[in-house]
């Protein structure tokens, strides 16, 4: 089991299926929110399908009773052409069936999975997900990708849209490229997205930056892997760093 990002405290099972009041309240940390770069590009979209309340940057979903998947997803398409990375922190802990942290398309419906209990992001060729459980999914593939992380963690989500990679970070390190098949296609949307089926398990997003494919950009990410510490050391470096941070975990 990976280790939590920090050492804050986080509320029990019991402390959170006891409280009355918004669950997202019950913590304190902040930790992870720093480096936010262009600020929160998007946010989380709310629907009727979907058995979630959402404020603001907080998911809670199946707030009352869990009774099969519920799936949110971001108001704004991940723009084509671009470069894409978000953080959410595990609020609650992670159980049940499956809790997904990724991507899917315009096809996605956030409400075909209101009344089962499924394993939502990657079960077709739409969408792509990786679970608490450490494994990743598409086309209903599931293969291993890490260690199983819940409470207290922070899952990042890097996706290349102009190359059509997707990678995922547990607590700021890299886990490798998980897909290399997202749609380039400037005609399919493609959303950020998560699912669970746990009752009460509560999500936040922490940071989200997007930022344009440039030769400078792709010039950094090949430097900052092996040449991070010179870089730092100039001024005009370390400006440009400071809004392209996800580049340099």
């Amino acid at each position: 089991m990976t280790q939590r990002y920090c050492q804050c405290w986080f509320p029990s099972s019991n402390d959170i299926v006891r409280y009355k009041g918004h669950i997202p309240d019950l913590v304190k940390c902040r930790c992870g929110e720093y480096g936010v770069g262009n600020g929160y590009s998007w946010q989380w979209d709310t629907t009727e399908e979907s058995d979630a309340l959402v404020t603001e940057r907080d998911i809670t979903f199946h707030p009352t009773r869990s009774q099969g998947t519920a799936i949110v997803k971001g108001k704004k398409s991940l723009e084509p052409g671009m470069v894409h990375y978000w953080e959410m922190l595990a609020i609650s802990p992670l159980y049940g069936t499956d809790v997904m942290f990724g991507i899917g398309t315009q096809s996605i419906d956030s409400g075909q999975h209101r009344f089962q209990y499924v394993s939502a992001l990657g079960s077709n060729a739409h969408s792509w997900g990786l679970s608490y459980s450490g494994q990743i999914q598409n086309c209903g593939e599931r293969l291993p990708y890490a260690q199983k992380f819940s409470q207290g963690c922070l899952i990042g989500v890097y996706l290349d849209r102009s190359r059509g990679h997707l990678e995922f970070y547990i607590n700021r390190k890299a886990l490798g490229v998980a897909y290399t098949n997202v749609p380039v296609d400037p005609n399919v949307k493609i959303y950020p997205m998560v699912c669970s089926t746990a009752l009460k398990s509560v999500i936040r997003l922490t940071n989200c930056t997007s930022l344009p494919d440039t030769l400078l950009l792709r010039s950094l990410q090949a430097l900052s892997r092996k040449q991070l510490s010179e870089l730092r050391k100039f001024p005009g470096f370390r400006s440009f760093l400071k809004t392209h941070w996800f580049l340099t975990l």
